[in-house]
């Protein structure tokens, strides 16, 4: 059996964080000695993840926020935790966190540990990109799992991890959460029965190029076509100026942020996604679980082998250029082919097969035997 530990930095809002939440939901139910622990108190995150018992989370500090220097200091609490709980598994998926239990296995052969990794390397900052440089990451972790073909290359070309430690394992969506609707609910989110909706859900920073939302519906003069962005951030105002301008407040309309997000990506009919980068955002397998075609944007060969790459080869929306015209001429093709060609039920199709939590876990089994 495997004593598993799973952690994190906190547990505020994030992706890391989101995921390892994720994590302990699922394997939970599969093994009894199973740990969580973060080097804060703060566990805002969990007030969407009502069935994750509070008290089972472990916290290294009672500090609200942390950094990397303060989670060193608490390497001998975080030893004593391992040792008193026979703990031989551990999950990190943050190089802060991560690094202690990387020292810890040069004194500690015994631990295993598995990397998720949750970004490109381009994206790390300079003191994980420094983390990485030490070899301490390859040396002391046993499998790293890239979420997606093209993370796991970059573990391998970028990171200089051992292929040999490398495994793929999809990052997976809570397909019974996200789930197709019929879209005449979208009655109840003021949203029009008669209309093709183009939507984005995401926080307005100007990594998320929403402007570029903004500005594709410049050149969509289809009047049965409209954009909703919900969101907010400190983009917002920009947003509604370039709106304004633009004379498109009968065609674009910004919307709050809202949490309940699996009840209103279904509502659409396509899913533009502007992100900056080669970066698998969770939210387009959210659009996907929910039968809703994804537009991606790329400028280079990177980026649409990433793109393909998260397609899985198969025809679930589009690629643009990030040229607003180019966006626009991409939104209106996927728009007027999508029911002929049958992509709603191909996008479920593929969220069932290789972005659920059933296919991880099975692979992450897999992983697991290795240790027994």
């Amino acid at each position: 059996m495997n004593n598993i530990l799973i952690v994190s930095n906190t547990l505020c809002f994030g992706g890391a964080e989101s995921f390892s939440a994720q994590l302990f939901e699922n394997l939970e139910q599969q093994y009894d000695n199973l740990h969580y622990a973060v080097f804060s108190c703060n566990m805002d995150l969990l007030e969407r993840f009502p069935a994750i018992d509070r008290k089972k989370i472990h916290q290294f500090d009672d500090s609200d926020r942390t950094n990397t220097f303060k989670m060193l200091s608490k390497i001998f609490k975080v030893k004593k935790y391992l040792k008193d709980h026979n703990i031989d598994t551990i999950y990190c998926s943050q190089p802060d966190s991560a690094l202690i239990f990387w020292l810890l296995k040069i004194f500690n052969k015994k631990i295993k540990i598995i990397y998720i990794t949750m970004h490109v390397y381009e994206n790390a900052d300079a003191k994980e990109k420094f983390i990485w440089k030490t070899n301490l990451p390859n040396r002391s972790t046993d499998i790293f799992i890239g979420l997606s073909e093209y993370l796991s290359l970059q573990l391998k070309q970028k990171n200089k991890v051992d292929p040999s430690k490398v495994i793929i394992n999809r990052l997976p969506v809570d397909i019974n959460k996200f789930n197709v609707a019929d879209k005449k609910e979208r009655e109840q989110f003021n949203l029009p029965l008669n209309k093709r909706i183009v939507g984005i859900c995401c926080r307005l920073y100007p990594i998320k190029r929403v402007d570029l939302f903004v500005e594709a519906f410049r050149h969509i003069e289809d009047e049965d076509t409209i954009g909703v962005i919900y969101g907010e951030g400190p983009e917002k105002e920009r947003l509604l100026g370039m709106i304004k301008d633009f004379q498109l407040s009968d065609k674009v309309f910004l919307r709050p942020f809202i949490d309940n997000v699996n009840e209103v990506i279904p509502m659409f009919d396509l899913y533009l996604q502007t992100v900056d980068g080669p970066n698998l955002g969770l939210v387009t397998l959210e659009a996907f679980s929910s039968g809703v075609p994804v537009i991606m944007l790329a400028d280079n060969e990177e980026e649409r082998f990433m793109i393909l790459d998260t397609y899985c080869n198969e025809n679930v929306g589009g690629i643009s250029t990030t040229d607003p015209k180019n966006i626009a001429l991409k939104v209106l093709e996927i728009l007027n082919i999508s029911e002929k060609d049958g992509m709603p039920a191909r996008c479920r199709k593929l969220a069932e097969e290789k972005y659920s939590w059933p296919a991880f876990l099975s692979i992450n089994e897999k992983i697991l035997k290795q240790f027994r």
